[in-house]
């Protein structure tokens, strides 16, 4: 009778042993940024650090103040800390202001943190719109072409144009020499974002670029 009860517990032992063993090895993980705090312009670098590399990829979710959730990166793990910088800067468009959740997935183990982006004022145009003015300025594409891309930062309201009279009929295909020229600058970095608004606000407010202004 006791040895049949020693056995049982050796058997119960054995059994839990490999739960034992894999909650030991879990590793610990965290997930930070490189600020708390981010404005239009700013670089979102992400921070994962492990006590262990087990071979699987980090995989890190966004969750926006809305709750909608989005993957945002998968990267393997290869350092027991790694950065992950992106490759653009917040802008308007895509981020809106308001705190965001970071949520890391890596070899079944949970980290989580928050940053907040402010709209401090600052513009930060998209990286596409670059492209967009460098066709304009070497005549690949035509002012009225290049005003569609000016009509959709104004919708989603990346570019802010107070109300003002339009006249529909106003065409766009004289725009002044000027504004090219700002184009160009900008394109190639010499003046920055906020600068180059400023003109494209000018050229809506005055008529000169015609665009819908139903959504404003």
């Amino acid at each position: 009778m006791r040895i049949s009860g020693i056995m049982l517990s050796l058997l119960v032992v054995l059994a839990i042993l490999p739960s034992v063993g894999n909650a030991i090895a879990a590793p610990s993980i965290s997930i930070e940024t490189s600020q708390n705090v981010y404005e239009y312009g700013d670089f979102l670098s992400i921070i994962v650090n492990v006590s262990e590399i087990t071979g699987d990829n980090a995989i890190v979710h966004v969750i926006d103040p809305t709750e909608r959730k989005v993957m945002l990166l998968n990267r393997p793990i290869t350092t027991i800390t790694s950065t992950f910088p992106s490759q653009h800067p917040f802008d308007s468009a895509i981020w809106k202001p308001g705190t965001y959740m970071l949520e890391l997935e890596y070899s079944n183990q949970i980290s989580s943190t928050q940053f907040t982006i402010d709209d401090s004022g600052k513009v930060t145009l998209p990286a596409w719109i670059r492209d967009v003015a460098k066709l304009w300025v070497t005549d690949q594409i035509s002012a009225k072409e290049f005003s569609v891309a000016i009509e959709y930062m104004i919708n989603v309201e990346i570019i802010k144009i107070p109300y003002t009279e339009v006249d529909g009929a106003v065409s766009a295909t004289k725009i002044p020499e000027w504004v090219k020229n700002n184009a160009g600058w900008w394109a190639v970095g010499a003046i920055n974002d906020t600068e180059f608004t400023l003109a494209l606000q000018y050229l809506v407010k005055t008529g000169i670029i015609t665009v819908n202004l139903d959504k404003i």
